[in-house]
């Protein structure tokens, strides 16, 4: 290999890793944007209904079901089983 394609390989692998930290921190920057928005939609949830009336308890069921669905968990899934079940 010459000289030449040594310093166009290192330039490329420069601009790639340069490329790929940039998009990591958008997405990174994105994902926490997304979680945030999450956790103020599934506190208004709570408040909501606890102003509404609900009892404390079903209110934080109520937004323990809302984060896990936007979390993208169905609720079989944050269950755990009891032991001796099937």
């Amino acid at each position: 290999m010459g000289e030449n394609d040594k310093e166009a390989t290192d330039l490329f692998g420069g601009l790639v890793e340069g490329l790929e930290e940039e998009l990591n921190a958008k997405l990174l920057e994105k994902k926490s944007v997304f979680a945030l928005t999450c956790a103020r939609i599934t506190g208004a949830v709570y408040t909501e209904a606890v102003s509404s009336g609900v009892p404390a308890d079903l209110a934080k069921d109520m937004a323990t079901d809302s984060w896990m669905a936007f979390m993208g968990f169905t609720i079989s899934q944050a269950v755990a089983p009891v032991e001796g079940e099937n």
